[in-house]
C-alpha cells in the first residue's frame, strides 16, 4: 500500500510528458517529409520525426514508416526528446 503513490506519480509524469510532446508537435512549424502534418524532428533509434497521426503520437522512420510511441522508447527517452528542444 505504501508504494501506491509511486505508481500514481509515474502515471502523472507519463501524462505530463505525453501532453508536452503533443503540444510541441502541434506548435511545430516543421512539416513532415512524408505527410502533410506538423512534426518534431527527432533522432531516437531509427526515428526521424514525431507526429500526431490518427490522434496518436507516432514516430516515423527515414522511410516514412510509422511506429507507436513506446515501440522502442522508454519514458526516459521521451523526456530526453523534450530536453533537447
Amino acid at each position: 500500500m505504501k508504494y501506491k503513490l509511486l505508481s500514481k506519480r509515474y502515471d502523472d509524469l507519463e501524462q505530463e510528458v505525453l501532453e508536452a510532446l503533443r503540444q510541441e508537435v502541434l506548435d511545430s512549424k516543421t512539416e513532415s517529409k512524408y505527410m502533410s502534418t506538423n512534426v518534431l524532428k527527432v533522432n531516437v533509434f531509427d526515428y526521424t520525426e514525431l507526429a500526431i497521426i490518427n490522434g496518436e503520437l507516432t514516430f516515423m522512420s527515414e522511410g516514412g514508416h510509422h511506429y507507436g510511441i513506446y515501440s522502442e522508447c522508454s519514458l526516459e527517452d521521451l523526456i530526453d526528446i523534450l530536453t533537447k528542444i
